[in-house]
């Protein structure tokens, strides 16, 4: 397999402007690890990462590490954590990024996040499994870095489950809001509908 990545990574070094990062490939769900083969990326490819997430939709629950190539669109969610929380759902992803051949390899770091009351607020509407606008809504503290507001609807996956039409107001971390920050590796969000607003000082 080493042979072969070098043959690889010669060829690529041939053709000019093509990048040739190398990195490790896994994704397992249940489990805090994952390990995989190093695989060269896409040409597109600026980094390589490596992170866990941890959802939570009602009462069912799923744990995902993965290591893969990152492009420029995921480059805003390196070294962060990501976390997003409704009455009935929580989201958390934490990705860390390196720039070099083979550089996520080993054991992925820990998913720790801020408990602590920040001093801002949210509306928050109970999920009702459609993708009509929430119906019922309260006001709710926001901890840690989740300093946004977040309305999203659509449907919803978790891995090895159905999918489920929602709707629902949470609050989110601050930044992940622009293009290409929300981005899932476990939980999968499709048709969504995504608008935010900035926390509401309490």
């Amino acid at each position: 397999m080493r042979t072969l990545l070098t043959a690889a990574v010669l060829l690529c070094a041939l053709n000019a402007g093509v990048n040739c990062l190398l990195c490790e490939k896994c994704f397992s769900v249940g489990t805090t690890t994952c390990s995989g083969i190093y695989r060269l990326c896409p040409a597109d490819a600026t980094h390589c990462l490596q992170g866990l997430e941890n959802s939570t939709i009602m009462s069912k629950n799923a744990l995902t590490s993965f290591k893969d190539c990152g492009t420029p669109s995921s480059r805003t969610t390196c070294d962060r954590i990501l976390s997003y929380r409704t009455q009935m759902s929580l989201v958390r992803i934490r990705r860390t990024c390196c720039d070099s051949d083979y550089c996520n390899g080993g054991d992925i770091q820990a998913l720790v996040v801020d408990e602590s009351l920040n001093g801002y607020k949210c509306g928050e509407c109970i999920h009702d499994r459609s993708p009509d606008a929430c119906t019922t809504k309260k006001e709710v503290l926001c901890s840690g870095q989740e300093k946004t507001c977040l309305f999203l609807s659509g449907t919803m996956i978790l891995p090895g489950e159905d999918a489920v039409a929602y709707s629902e107001f949470g609050y989110i971390t601050n930044n992940f809001c622009r293009k290409g920050g929300f981005q899932l590796q476990g939980l999968q969000l499709q048709n969504s509908d995504l608008k935010c607003a900035p926390a509401i000082k309490v």
